[in-house]
């Protein structure tokens, strides 16, 4: 009998806990076009017109209320800026409702829903606003939100910093390869654009470890949600030689499944391949390692498709499974034949200690390369656990050659890595196992009149580790233990090391403060040398928010580390045909220390965005690399002794939107200050020794200055204008006596797009002015125009580019001790005809 007692008394219990559970009404409140959570929603009981109770969501959009009536009720749910929506209910239970969001009439005065709208870390843009009949793509429209900007190079950056994640549908389908979802879907399939804030990719680990990261999320128009989106272009053209471009590409982006497929081909200028380019940071993937040969690259302030001499063809393939909503699986893989063909020059001028050294160079190069890769990852992200494997492969093979230099280059590279993460969660308990492995094997070959170097270099890479998290009243304390290993090898020559890692960090998320502390150091050890090298950077890291408005941080650290393995050799090699660099085996071991005060401000219902930050970083290393110039030799080699640089820098970026107005204007504004010093072997030296003890120190300072403006404004339907402007000021004092006259260069591009009815004519120029040096400057005028005619899914469109047939374009830089004056060749006058179609 005594026995039975208690368990009579746990089914009591049990019961009367059911039925208190049973006499609650609870339920969810979403927007129904974001599916996202809605705060402070009212939930009232009514009878007739009498109120007998209410409750307001919580941020989850919760509520509960308790049910003691007999009978219907009814039961209203309402939300400025959203349709009421009433439902009858007979008994207790459960009650989820989406509303729909609407206009609200007041007498004679329309209170409407802003095209941003902002709750706790998202922003939420609703692109009908912005989007106009005369965007193409998704890219088109993302120009014109305020706080985001669309680079030149088709990154997407928020309130001027990289995004991190690119979502459609809450998927990863390009794996940061977003410049395919940029440049193909269609600026019509999107209705709305989200921007995540603080945002924390491991759900595991939301609210135990922060994060600063930003992430954009599309969302489709229901209509094409799950459809497959299909786009041919084909186009004709001439210049100097017959054009060419051709796309086909086919999308598929759903809540489930996901899937783009993409060829393209060109020889009129576009970059096609940045579209196999990763552009956000992934902090789970692994650096690849590079070769001592690489192929040589053109940069210069000028848009590509003006310089490019190129025949490319790439072609891609991703696919992705959403089984629920927590596991994953991501298909990737890629391939891009460029020829590439320029000829150019350049004059570099060395500003030694008593002598200024002139090297004058002019050649036209061929440029042969092929690149491909292939991806494959799996995730499991829920609450309770967290797995993730990535499989990555790459190849590459080029040869470029130049008759003027007598220089043949081949470079190779196959690389292969895996990625793995484990995480367990237990209340307040968090394990966590990563490990990567990663190797490469590199073949290069430079051939010479004088000779060939063969490099058969092959690297391998291992870094492991396991931690545990704990989180208890606000405070999150991790350990963590790592292992990791290196090793390295090329024509007879091999080195390894390796490494032990301990982690303690403390973070204390109090609101509106949230402050951490990160003490990780570390043992690695070169088996080439006779001691291992003591490595830590202790963090301090601390914001302040008090309100939606406004966000303050500071952040500071100490690091001190260590060069890789390849660092070792010890042997004079050449990069190219009168370069040669050698390490004379010496480790490059550095200690600095940075820090940095940051705030922002926004304001998403006047559309207004600031940011400013002010760093410093103080960096000092035993080693320096000196540098030996001489008419036909560049030798750098690396040297002990003790030196420091300094950076100074002040950065700012503003953004505006005025709605009435079809307005958005943006500012960036940064200041940069760098000091250190340069080590000159004098010419008594030569090229045949690597000790080189007459060595001559100057020191340098160098100055930047830049504003890069931006509007984009439609007054009215029919007129749109985008500018763009770029102007930097740049000067550099070497030693006591020597100083390099300030560098004014100025970009000014404008672009016009007038409509009539389908029919739209674009009209682009572009205006630069670069200071040669010496008080000599180049002036630039380009133009283009674009006649595009839009009927149902077809658009045909006429161009011509570069319309004053401009044939050079010329710059100069400074860097440190040195003065480069680049010339080279520009795409002439150009026309051509092209036709789209979407399925």
């Amino acid at each position: 009998m005594n026995q039975k007692l208690p368990i009579l008394f746990l089914g009591l219990l049990l019961t009367l806990c059911t039925a208190l559970r049973a006499q609650t009404l609870e339920g969810r409140i979403t927007d129904a076009e974001t599916s996202q959570p809605l705060e402070a929603v009212m939930v009232s009981v009514t009878r007739g017109n009498l109120l007998t109770d209410y409750r307001l969501t919580d941020a989850d959009g919760r509520f509960a209320l308790p049910w003691k009536y007999e009978g219907s009720r009814q039961v209203s749910v309402s939300l400025l800026g959203y349709r009421t929506e009433v439902r009858t209910v007979i008994a207790p239970g459960r009650l989820d409702i989406a509303l729909v969001p609407e206009a609200v009439v007041l007498k004679e005065v329309q209170i409407r829903p802003g095209r941003i709208s902002t709750r706790k870390d998202t922003v939420r843009y609703d692109l009908a606003r912005f989007a106009t009949s005369k965007d193409v793509h998704i890219k088109d429209v993302l120009k014109r939100l305020p706080g985001v900007d669309v680079d030149e190079n088709g990154q997407v950056r928020y309130k001027g910093k990289p995004i991190d994640h690119y979502y459609v549908e809450g998927m990863d389908v390009t794996g940061g390869r977003y410049a395919q979802i940029n440049n193909n879907l269609d600026a019509r399939a999107v209705k709305t654009a989200e921007i995540m804030e603080n945002y924390q990719s491991v759900k595991a680990l939301k609210g135990k470890i922060n994060s600063e990261e930003v992430a954009l999320n599309l969302k489709l128009d229901p209509k094409v949600r799950d459809q497959w989106i299909w786009n041919v272009t084909a186009g004709l053209g001439g210049g100097t030689d017959v054009l060419w471009e051709g796309s086909l590409n086919a999308l598929q982006l759903g809540k489930g499944r996901q899937s783009i497929y993409n060829y393209k081909t060109n020889n009129n200028g576009t970059d096609l391949s940045r579209e196999q380019d990763v552009q956000t940071a992934d902090a789970s993937a692994d650096t690849p390692m590079t070769a001592f040969l690489t192929q040589p690259g053109i940069q210069a302030p000028l848009d590509e498709h003006r310089l490019l001499f190129n025949q490319t063809h790439t072609l891609n393939a991703n696919r992705m499974y959403k089984y629920d909503d927590n596991r994953s699986l991501r298909l990737q893989a890629g391939y891009t034949r460029n020829r590439l063909e320029q000829q150019q020059g350049n004059v570099r001028l060395y500003y030694q200690p008593g002598d200024t050294v002139r090297l004058d160079e002019e050649f036209r190069y061929n440029l042969l390369e092929h690149d491909a890769f292939a991806e494959a990852r799996y995730e499991d992200n829920s609450e309770r656990h967290y797995l993730s494997n990535r499989l990555t492969l790459q190849a590459n093979a080029g040869r470029s050659r130049s008759a003027e230099l007598q220089q043949t280059l081949n470079t190779g590279s196959l690389q292969a890595a895996n990625l793995f993460s484990l995480i367990r969660n237990a209340d307040q308990h968090t394990w966590e196992v990563t490990s990567t492995t990663r190797y490469a094997w590199m073949p290069s070959r430079l051939q010479l009149p004088a000779g060939t170097d063969d490099y058969r270099q092959q690297a391998f890479r291992t870094d492991n580790q396991v931690s545990y998290l704990h989180k208890r009243n606000g405070l999150t304390r991790q350990h963590q233990a790592g292992i990791e290993g290196e090793w390295t090898r090329d024509n007879g020559f091999a080195a390894g090391s390796l490494a032990l890692r301990l982690l303690t960090s403390f973070l204390l998320d109090r609101d509106p403060w949230r402050v951490s502390l990160s003490l990780p150091v570390g043992l690695k050890h070169y088996f080439a040398q006779s001691r291992p090298h003591l490595l830590f950077q202790p963090t301090l890291y601390a914001s302040y928010r008090p309100d939606y408005h406004w966000k303050f941080s500071t952040l500071a650290y100490i690091n001190r580390s260590a060069g890789s393995t390849s660092d070792l050799y010890p042997y004079l090699y050449r990069t190219d045909y009168r370069t040669l660099h050698c390490t004379n085996g010496l480790l490059p071991v550095s200690l600095s220390q940075n820090y940095q005060v940051y705030g922002e401000y926004k304001n998403t219902a006047h559309e207004f965005f600031v940011t400013l930050s002010l760093q410093y970083a103080k960096r000092h290393s035993r080693t320096l690399t000196a540098q030996y110039i001489a008419a036909d030799t560049l030798l750098y080699l690396r040297q002990a002794m003790p030196n420091h640089t300094e950076q100074w820098s002040v950065s700012t970026h503003l953004s505006k939107g005025c709605y009435d107005w079809n307005l958005k204007t943006s500012l960036e504004l940064s200041l940069n200050r760098s000091t250190g010093k340069q080590l000159t072997l004098s010419a008594a030296t030569g090229t045949g020794s690597t000790g080189a003890t007459d060595a001559l120190p100057q020191n340098y300072r160098y100055d930047y200055l830049k504003a890069e403006p931006k509007i984009v404004w439609a007054p009215v339907d029919a007129l749109e204008m985008q500018y763009h402007g770029t102007f930097a000021y740049g000067g550099s004092k070497i030693g006591d006596h020597t100083r390099l006259s300030p560098l004014l260069d100025m970009v000014n591009r404008l672009h016009l797009t007038l409509s009539v009815g389908d029919v739209y004519l674009r009209l682009s120029g572009e205006h630069y002015r670069n200071d040669l040096g010496g008080g000599n400057h180049q002036t630039t005028l380009l133009a283009d125009a674009t006649l595009t005619y839009r009927h149902g899914r077809w658009r045909f469109e006429a161009s011509v580019r570069n319309l004053f047939d401009k044939r050079t374009y010329a710059y100069t830089n400074y860097t440190a001790t040195q003065s480069y004056t680049y010339w080279l060749n520009i795409r002439p006058r150009e026309g051509m005809a092209k036709v789209s179609y979407q399925f």
